[in-house]
């Protein structure tokens, strides 16, 4: 049964603001509403999700900035992408049915959120056209800006995108050989042939791979290798 409360606050939030942040009359009108079973507030610096973890909850950034993490114990560049309100955190793995939220977010400033289960958020989203509506247009908002960062900023490495994806593929059968040839593994891959190859290189000189007839291969030996560097990635 849907919570009226929680219905009304999802109407002040999504259907009479701008989509910014809530003004400090706003969140006082919804904290009273909700009580701090479902408002909360979080000091600058303070971790407001956290990798891993299990995904049963969807935070709505009702004020404030954040940035999003992946703890990539071999990369010093971990910054994903910046959020603000009104932004949705834990919405993607939601719908995707991840398990576990895949990054960080970490207060910028202080912030208020409200935080609810992923049951409720569901059956506030199929009674209402008009906040679903407005939930989409929140999607696709957060994903130009994360297309549009992802032009300017990788992840990771290059060289370790040729590692992730080898590793992905190899984990469903040992030995692994790449059917694809060095041109089409580097249009897929969205990086420069030449630049390929001497990744190759290097991870062959590490043991990640090795390399016969122009074929590459992940064996036993290279598997574990690529286990140890990317098995707790997540993205």
């Amino acid at each position: 049964m849907i919570n009226k409360n929680l219905k009304h606050a999802f109407n002040i939030i999504f259907l009479n603001n701008p989509l910014t942040d809530l003004p400090q009359k706003t969140i006082y009108q919804l904290t009273e509403l909700l009580h701090e079973t479902y408002i909360f507030q979080i000091k600058k610096g303070k971790t407001i999700i956290t990798q891993g973890q299990p995904a049963d909850y969807i935070y709505i950034l009702l004020s404030g900035e954040g940035v999003v993490l992946n703890d990539i114990e071999w990369n010093i560049n971990n910054t994903i992408d910046e959020v603000n309100a009104i932004d949705c955190l834990g919405i993607t793995e939601y719908l995707t049915e991840k398990k576990e939220y895949t990054g960080f977010v970490i207060a910028k400033t202080d912030c208020y959120v409200l935080k609810l289960h992923n049951s409720e958020f569901y059956e506030i989203l199929s009674s209402s056209f008009e906040i679903s509506f407005t939930i989409l247009k929140i999607l696709a908002r957060v994903t130009t800006h994360a297309m549009e960062h992802a032009e300017t900023q990788s992840t990771f490495p290059k060289k370790d995108i040729v590692g992730y994806y080898l590793y992905l593929k190899s984990c469903d059968s040992i030995p692994y050989i790449c059917p694809l040839r060095r041109s089409e593994l580097a249009d897929f891959l969205h990086i420069n042939l030449r630049s390929l190859y001497r990744y190759l290189d290097i991870m062959k000189s590490e043991g990640m791979i090795k390399l016969r007839k122009g074929k590459i291969i992940i064996d036993i030996e290279c598997f574990k290798i690529l286990s140890n560097k990317y098995q707790s990635l997540i993205l």
